[in-house]
């Protein structure tokens, strides 16, 4: 034995300390394809699961390696439902506080004794948690999925500064009961004068990964820069002088060239040139 520990332990310690990282994993990475909802109650489900199975159990050190096994499911749902939900800092107080509470009153019961359950009780507890987190699981799985429509102006017209232009709309929407991480996609653009100029299609107001709530939809406008169309001195590009507006046009890619100025609308960014 070296530093008051033996064998069985450290065989314990490190089953329990893979068990949580792997939890972790599962919540944070692997289970993504599911409402953020979803996942917090399957990791609530592992955290009540390994609880039962540590009151039920009078096997001496198994018990406890359930116990810590519960409270790292706790602690991966506690993290992830702050990281994934935006509950404000009085959200989180009161997350943290009840969390706190939930353990001090778990380990009050079980000091008095009165944290039991018998293998059969515990058997059927464990089988009714898993039957409802399962049943959330499918009935999520099943469901649908956030959807993106796009819709884009025939023509746009030229500023009479720098300022950006509005290409088009962009409208994501959870039509599904709960809420689900969107993934916001991304469009490109290529402007033709006097020649192939790939430029950014940005999100206005700006979006990344969001969150929507259930039946919830976000509209957004896809704009370009004005400066496309003006040299660094402040004088307009050749090909547009004269011109009020320019056609858009929606494409696969952007082809080689074209005979008119215009703007083409892919469904894939292009890097930007500046010049």
């Amino acid at each position: 034995m070296v530093l008051g520990l033996d064998r069985e332990t450290v065989l314990y310690a490190v089953g329990v300390l893979l068990g949580i990282a792997a939890t972790a994993y599962f919540g944070f990475q692997l289970f993504d394809q599911v409402s953020p909802v979803t996942t917090a109650l399957v990791l609530f489900g592992g955290f009540l699961c390994f609880l039962t199975v540590g009151v039920g159990l009078d096997v001496e050190t198994v018990d406890i390696v359930a116990y810590a096994l519960a409270a790292g499911c706790y602690l991966v749902f506690v993290g992830y439902a702050l990281s994934r939900f935006d509950v404000g800092d009085g959200g989180t107080f009161l997350l943290l506080a009840a969390s706190s509470g939930l353990f001090i009153g778990l380990g009050y019961l079980a000091q008095q004794g009165r944290l039991t359950l018998n293998r059969r009780q515990a058997g059927l507890v464990v089988v009714a948690v898993l039957v409802v987190t399962l049943g959330v699981v499918g009935v999520d799985l099943v469901g649908a999925q956030p959807t993106t429509t796009a819709e884009f102006q025939e023509s746009i017209e030229i500023p009479a500064d720098r300022e950006r232009v509005t290409v088009g709309t962009v409208t994501i929407e959870n039509e599904f009961v709960l809420p689900r991480e969107a993934e916001v996609e991304r469009y490109g653009a290529c402007l033709y004068g006097t020649e192939f100029r790939p430029v950014p299609l940005e999100y206005e107001p700006r979006a990344g990964s969001l969150l929507l709530g259930g039946g919830e939809s976000r509209g957004y406008d896809l704009v370009v820069p004005g400066a496309l169309f003006y040299h660094d001195n402040g004088t307009r590009r050749a090909a547009f002088e004269g011109r009020e507006t320019i056609p858009v046009e929606t494409a696969s890619e952007c082809p080689e060239s074209s005979d008119e100025a215009k703007l083409v609308v892919v469904s894939e960014p292009v890097r930007p040139q500046y010049d």
